[in-house]
């Protein structure tokens, strides 16, 4: 499944007819690169409007994931990725932080374009009474839907804290998620005109006792405020969740396979990090909404309240990012002794005296090791070029830039905040460290107007390893048409993060320099990165990068 084949195929065809492609003329002779090359927006040109509804089942998506074990599990390149192996902008996806510049502003205010519902008193449309933890829809003075979440007695803050703080960090990686706010509320602000309450399978108009019955379970401060975190409406007609597999055949836009798209491959790292153990197909959203003259389906991710330390309406277990809630060796090592085998997790301290936090922490996290609630296809597909490209925009949160964020979380203890930051940043690392260091490194490759090579080698620039001993480079040109490249020159040692090609490919059109990294400690460096730069009239751009060989699809044991 080659990225830019795939791409210049179904820019005009349906996904039918980009199998059939596929498979009548694997072999089709096609240019290297075109001229948009690299491509930054992934093309949607078709209508969606016919895509419908759909549901699923909590239940359902365990069940499938756990034992059912569907979509592929091969090691295949991406098949959303550009030539230069990065991301481009879609209906999934926008670069932000690591591909440009992000302000600590821009960070605090995330996906928000407001300051949450406007004042005045707020109309309760429905409440739900079925649930361990109080919620509510309302509509602001303004007209504007909002579905209201609470944090339980006990651990005030907790969910609605670990709520924003997460939306903001997804927001910043790139995702589409809802703009979550946190606000309060007196109980005289709720108008019940024409509240409705969901208890015992059907809906009634709702009482004072209903709202009396509801808040009992919802954190209260000293001043009788209740701090709830508010999501407004998503925008667009809503279809229901997506999969981590497949495609939706109604949707002639979504081509690639789900276990196949980088930002969902790469979604495992950036969830070790938070913890985010709910980060399965339940928790997201897909709406059809117009763009110019078309109509496309928009993907989300939401429900961050299961991120940090909390577990939606409680702190998290002891497992939660350690085990599977079905996890076949641990259940079998129990078993086989009786009861008496205790896993490493259950020996994890926690700063429980902080209410706010939470089991979040650092010492013990291991980002290799880390698991969801059950397995995830895409997750399950990651390879090292997914998880490295994941790893480079965590690494792109400075200190400043993880406080500024946590502090949106409005913690009234400011250990709460303390800790979370030292954590974030903690584990941060530790992924850096994972990720940055089990493949060749190189990145950030220009061929300047002194026809100078310069690069940079991103583990070394994160301070997660060491500079290698040398770099050593193979140049050579290549025919655009043929995919042939006519080697130049002897190989070229470095200790430098720069070099000169030789003299004999000033007149090329396209020259590459193939680069293997020395590493004493690091063997999987030595593994060139083959990068591709195209003369143009106002000089050299890089056109290709490719860092783990695109390989025959092989299962995944």
């Amino acid at each position: 499944m080659q990225t830019p084949l795939m791409r210049r195929i179904f820019s005009g065809l349906s996904a039918a007819a980009l199998l059939c492609a596929l498979a009548v003329a694997p072999n089709a002779a096609q240019p290297v690169f075109y001229p948009d090359d690299p491509l930054l927006v992934f093309p949607e040109s078709a209508d969606a409007s016919q895509v419908r509804p759909r549901s699923a089942s909590q239940g359902f998506d365990f069940v499938e994931n756990s034992f059912l074990r569907r979509g592929e599990r091969v090691d295949r390149l991406a098949g959303n990725v550009n030539t230069i192996d990065e991301v481009p902008d879609s209906s999934w996806f926008t670069n932000r932080i690591g591909s440009r510049t992000v302000t600590l502003d821009q960070l605090r205010r995330g996906p928000d374009q407001s300051d949450g519902p406007a004042a005045g008193p707020w109309k309760v449309l429905i409440g739900d009474a079925t649930g361990v933890t109080p919620g509510f829809r309302i509509r602001d003075t303004a007209g504007q839907l909002y579905f209201i979440k609470v944090d339980q007695p006990r651990n005030p803050e907790l969910t609605t804290g670990a709520e924003v703080v997460s939306t903001k960090m997804f927001h910043a990686l790139g995702y589409n998620v809802p703009e979550n706010y946190i606000v309060s509320f007196t109980r005289d602000m709720l108008d019940l005109s024409e509240a409705q309450i969901s208890a015992e399978g059907r809906r009634r108009p709702m009482t004072e006792r209903d709202l009396d019955g509801l808040l009992a379970k919802a954190a209260r401060r000293a001043d009788g405020r209740y701090r709830v975190m508010a999501s407004k409406a998503i925008a667009g007609t809503i279809l229901g969740p997506f999969r981590y597999y497949g495609t939706m055949p109604d949707d002639p836009n979504d081509v690639v396979p789900h276990e196949h798209r980088r930002e969902l491959r790469g979604l495992r790292v950036f969830s070790a990090w938070v913890n985010h153990m709910d980060s399965r197909g339940i928790n997201s959203l897909d709406t059809l909404v117009d763009v110019g003259s078309k109509t496309v389906v928009r993907h989300y991710l939401l429900d961050f309240g299961s991120t940090l330390g909390s577990a939606a309406v409680t702190v998290k277990s002891r497992r939660s990012g350690y085990a599977y809630l079905w996890d076949v060796a641990d259940s079998v090592k129990t078993m086989a002794t009786f009861g008496l085998f205790v896993p490493r997790w259950a020996f994890v301290e926690y700063p429980m005296q902080v209410p706010a936090v939470g089991r979040f922490e650092g010492d013990h996290f291991e980002p290799e090791t880390w698991v969801p609630h059950y397995p995830n296809p895409a997750f399950e597909n990651a390879r090292p070029d997914d998880t490295f490209w994941a790893a480079r925009r965590v690494m792109a949160f400075s200190d400043e830039a993880i406080r500024a964020i946590v502090e949106t979380g409005r913690y009234t203890d400011p250990r709460a905040t303390e800790y979370l930051t030292h954590v974030l940043i903690a584990r941060r690392d530790k992924i850096g460290r994972a990720w940055l260091t089990n493949v060749n490194p190189l990145v950030d490759f220009v061929l300047d107007e002194t026809g100078t090579m310069r690069f940079a080698n991103a583990a070394v620039a994160a301070g997660v390893a060491e500079a290698p001993r040398e770099y050593r480079i193979r140049w050579s040109s290549v025919d655009n048409a043929s995919n042939t490249a006519t080697p130049h020159g002897a190989e070229a040692t470095v200790t430098t993060t720069s070099a000169v090609p030789p003299s004999s490919l000033t007149d090329a059109e396209l020259i590459r320099a193939e680069i293997a990294t020395i590493h004493d400690r690091r063997p999987a460096w030595t593994q060139p990165v083959r990068v591709t730069f195209r003369r143009l009239d106002r000089g050299w751009t890089t056109v290709g990068l490719e860092r783990v060989p695109a390989t025959e699809a092989r299962p995944i044991r």
